[in-house]
């Protein structure tokens, strides 16, 4: 948190039993000359206020307290510091996620003393104020790698057989129509991937939707293609009914006090297993279409159940089960992904924003009423997409996480129409992949629960996605409540 500006005085060296920084202890001037990179980045105050809120999290003592901190813990957390960002710059390039939250669980346990997750959080969240040190975080989790995967190509030459048709799961309007203006019923003769040259069928939907398939609900050996849901109302919701964009993404005004929301044991409230049969019966108008014309989407048996993917938060089985239910399918498979959790927040996870925002905001306000502005200012601190929860992590190492998990779910589905049931925060990362955008564009993207997508992935073509519905366009008109 913000340092306040008042005199600081130099307190005792830590007595804590529980604590030693021995092996770090350096001489004052010593460590003063080698870490001035990270001079700014922790204040007497600062750290008093960060551990004061700890405190209040964790609602007990922890392994510091505020009069722990004196120049000589200020200057170990410099170096402390200095290793976090040493240990990003030794990072493969390629790392991937499971490797990586090995690696840093092992970097906690070997550098941090007593591989305490409270210095941890000091170094780093006092670290976050250090330019070098954000820039080399953007460079890690770069989102730009996966979208270079996905979308490889520019646009094609003139006269090359490559098109943007090859790999579209809902045909644009000037792919659906022909020259004279008539609709197209037939597709292209494609080649899929094992050398067969098969005939696409087109059907098209009362929404006015064009749909490239072929018979029996056959999958291009070449292609993975995706049906994407998203999961309704949770009982621990994590957005707002009038989120306001703060900076670094969506976050509610806490009118409502709403829970901060888990990756895990979050399930559906009655009004999201709702949203979700609607979908479904949306969706079913689309099935029912397709069947009689002969493409269905899946080929329903009991040997042959729909995959379906999502995160290990319970909301999303709940979400793809009612939907497929309604739809006409009976039989799914569901593979829990950890890639695809939303954020951990860690110790914060199932706390009431309200609380929190107002205990920390009177921490910084010197345990005085805190100004509205102070609420705002800690309000955005929290969305820093830098700023790493206590045991939790960054929004940073969020989304890279889900980018990397959603590019390899394609690339091991090959040959296979899946359904992705997930979060609006992985669906921003989808689409900021896809669409190759940088933070600033993606982070505002908030996916409507009514809407329904599908992508078409083809490696080294462009990943292409659009909406079987829409609020604009809907399969059916809803019964009225």
């Amino acid at each position: 948190m913000t340092e306040k500006k008042k005199t600081e005085k130099t307190g005792p060296k830590t007595q804590n039993k529980n604590f030693s920084f021995e092996r770090l202890q350096l001489n004052e001037s010593q460590s003063q000359r080698e870490h001035a990179e990270f001079h700014n980045c922790y204040s007497l105050q600062s750290v008093r206020d960060d551990i004061q809120f700890l405190q209040v999290v964790y609602g007990k003592k922890i392994s510091v307290s505020p009069e722990d901190v004196n120049t000589d813990f200020i200057n170990n957390l410099k170096v402390i510091g200095k290793d976090i960002y040493f240990f990003f710059k030794t990072l493969e390039i390629d790392i991937n996620p499971q490797n990586y939250i090995k690696a840093k669980y092992e970097f906690i346990q070997k550098r941090i003393p007593g591989g305490d997750p409270n210095i941890f959080y000091l170094a780093w969240n006092g670290l976050i104020k250090n330019d070098s040190f954000r820039r080399l975080l953007i460079k890690t989790f770069s989102l730009s790698h996966f979208s270079d995967l996905v979308a490889p190509q520019s646009i094609p030459t003139l006269g090359s057989s490559l098109t943007r048709y090859r790999t579209k799961l809902v045909l644009a309007d000037d792919m659906a129509t022909n020259p004279d203006g008539n609709r197209r019923t037939e597709g292209r003769a494609l080649e899929d991937g094992s050398g067969l040259i098969m005939k696409e069928g087109i059907v098209w939907l009362p929404n006015g939707k064009a749909i490239p398939l072929f018979a029996q609900a056959y999958v291009p050996l070449n292609q993975t293609q995706v049906i994407l849901i998203r999961h309704g109302k949770s009982q621990h919701e994590s957005g707002g009914e009038n989120p306001e964009f703060v900076g670094s993404g969506y976050w509610d005004t806490w009118e409502n006090n709403r829970r901060i929301s888990g990756s895990k044991s979050n399930f559906l409230h009655e009004l999201g297993m709702e949203t979700a049969r609607e979908l479904g019966k949306d969706f079913a108008v689309a099935v029912d279409i397709l069947d009689k014309a002969g493409y269905p989407l899946w080929s329903w048996s009991k040997d042959t159940p729909v995959e379906v993917f999502g995160s290990e938060s319970e909301n999303t089985e709940q979400t793809a089960r009612l939907f497929l239910q309604n739809a006409g399918y009976n039989n799914m498979q569901f593979h829990a992904m950890y890639g695809l959790n939303s954020q951990k927040y860690g110790a914060l996870t199932f706390k009431y924003k309200k609380e929190i925002i107002e205990e920390a905001s009177q921490i910084l306000s010197g345990n005085e009423e805190p100004t509205e502005e102070t609420r705002k200012y800690i309000a955005k601190y929290f969305k820093n997409r830098f700023y790493h929860y206590p045991e939790g992590e960054t929004l940073i190492e969020a989304d890279w996480r889900i980018a990397y998990s959603f590019v390899d779910l394609l690339n091991k589905n090959l040959g296979k129409r899946i359904l992705l049931a997930d979060h609006s925060g992985a669906i921003r990362v989808f689409e900021a992949v896809i669409r190759t955008l940088d933070f600033a564009e993606y982070s505002t993207i908030k996916e409507a629960q009514d809407s329904i997508m599908a992508f078409c992935y083809q490696p080294g073509r462009n990943l292409r996605y659009d909406y079987l519905q829409r609020k604009d366009f809907p399969l059916r008109k809803r019964p009225k409540n």
